[in-house]
C-alpha cells in the first residue's frame, strides 16, 4: 500500500490563469510594477533572450525595496511556473543565499521540490532535511512531509518514519494531518496494521476538507487487504 504525496507553496489561480500558464502565455494579476517587470523578464527568457531577462531581474533587485533575493525567489517561481526549469534552479539558488531566513526557507523548499522534479534526489534530500530544521511555520513541516516521502519512493522507511513525525508533530493544519496520512501509508507497507490504522482513524476523525476523505479510503483499503 502507498500514498506518497509532496508539497509545493501554492495559491489560488482561476481556469483562466492556468490555461494560459500551461500554454506558456506570462500572466500578470496586480498592477504591482515590481511583478510586472518579473511578468516581462520570463517573456524574455521564453524568448530565448536569457541575457535580456538576467538585467531586468537585476536592476530590479537592485532597486526593490523587498530585498534583492526575494527578487530572485519571485522570479525564480514564475520561470517555474512557465516551464522553465533549468532558469528557474539558477535563481532559486541565488535565493537560497539570502540572509533572510523567511526567503530562504521558502526559496529552500521550492528548489529542493524542484530537484526531486529534475531527478537531482541527493542534494534535494539534503536541502529539505536544512529547510525542515530551519523552523520556518510554514517550509519546515512542508520540507518534513516531502522529505519524508522522497525517502519513502527509495524505500527507506524508517527514516521516512522519522521525517514525516516531524511533520505531524508540527501541528500544522494542514501540512500535519497530510504527513499523518502518508505516515500510515508507510506504516502500513511495513506491516505495521494496527498504527497504520490508527493514524488514519485520526485523520479521518479531524474532518479535514482534503486529507479525511483520503485517509478513509487508505483506511478502507488496507481493512479489505488485511481481512480486518
Amino acid at each position: 500500500m502507498t500514498w506518497w504525496r509532496r508539497r509545493r507553496p501554492t495559491g489560488p489561480a482561476d481556469a483562466l490563469t492556468v490555461a494560459a500558464r500551461e500554454r506558456g502565455v506570462p500572466v500578470v494579476t496586480t498592477d504591482d510594477p515590481e511583478r510586472v517587470a518579473i511578468a516581462l523578464a520570463v517573456a524574455a527568457y521564453r524568448r530565448g533572450d536569457t541575457a535580456g531577462a538576467d538585467r531586468t531581474i537585476h536592476d530590479l533587485a537592485r532597486h526593490s525595496s523587498r530585498g534583492a533575493e526575494t527578487v530572485m525567489h519571485e522570479f525564480a517561481q514564475a520561470l517555474e511556473d512557465a516551464g522553465a526549469p533549468q532558469g528557474a534552479q539558477s535563481y532559486y539558488l541565488k535565493a537560497v543565499m539570502s540572509t533572510d531566513p523567511e526567503v530562504k526557507a521558502i526559496a529552500g523548499l521550492n528548489l529542493a521540490v524542484l530537484w526531486v522534479r529534475l531527478g537531482q534526489l541527493g542534494p534535494a534530500e539534503n536541502l529539505l532535511t536544512e529547510t525542515m530544521n530551519s523552523g520556518h511555520p510554514e517550509a519546515a513541516p512542508k520540507a518534513a512531509w516531502n522529505l519524508g516521502g522522497l525517502l519513502a519512493g527509495q524505500h527507506r522507511y524508517d527514516e521516512a518514519v522519522v521525517a514525516l513525525r516531524r511533520a505531524v508533530d508540527s501541528g500544522h493544519p494542514d501540512e500535519s494531518p497530510g504527513a499523518l496520512t502518508q505516515l500510515g501509508a508507510v506504516l502500513a507497507t511495513q506491516g505495521h496494521v494496527a498504527a497504520a490504522e490508527a493514524a488514519f482513524r485520526q485523520v479521518v476523525a479531524s474532518r479535514h476538507p482534503e486529507f479525511a476523505a483520503t485517509a478513509a479510503q487508505c483506511l478502507a483499503d488496507l481493512q479489505r487487504q488485511t481481512g480486518r
